[in-house]
């Protein structure tokens, strides 16, 4: 699908892989002068997250939870894509 890229103009195509082990496996692929590669736990969780898991809620305010327990990206340069592997917990109590 197409989503808007995280830096706020153009598109970026995006789509939910096989978990691979992760809670969530994303693949963003696409050429776009910012690049693919995005670190902060707090965009990427409005970015894709909550674009793909429809079920999660919103990212706490507070700074000591940690909804994200971990986020691998693999980045190919031959073809151009992005992987996200997300690893989380949808509990309640880690909100």
């Amino acid at each position: 699908m197409k989503i808007k890229h995280f830096a706020g103009y153009g598109t970026v195509d995006a789509k939910k892989m096989p978990n691979n082990g992760a809670t969530l496996h994303i693949r963003v692929s696409g050429n776009h002068e910012r690049g693919l590669v995005r670190e902060d736990e707090y965009d990427l969780f409005n970015w894709l997250i909550k674009r793909f898991d429809k079920s999660i809620p919103d990212y706490p305010t507070w700074h000591r939870m940690r909804p994200i327990i971990e986020v691998r990206e693999g980045w190919n340069v031959e073809t151009d894509y992005c992987d996200y592997y997300f690893t989380y917990s949808k509990s309640q109590n880690m909100w």
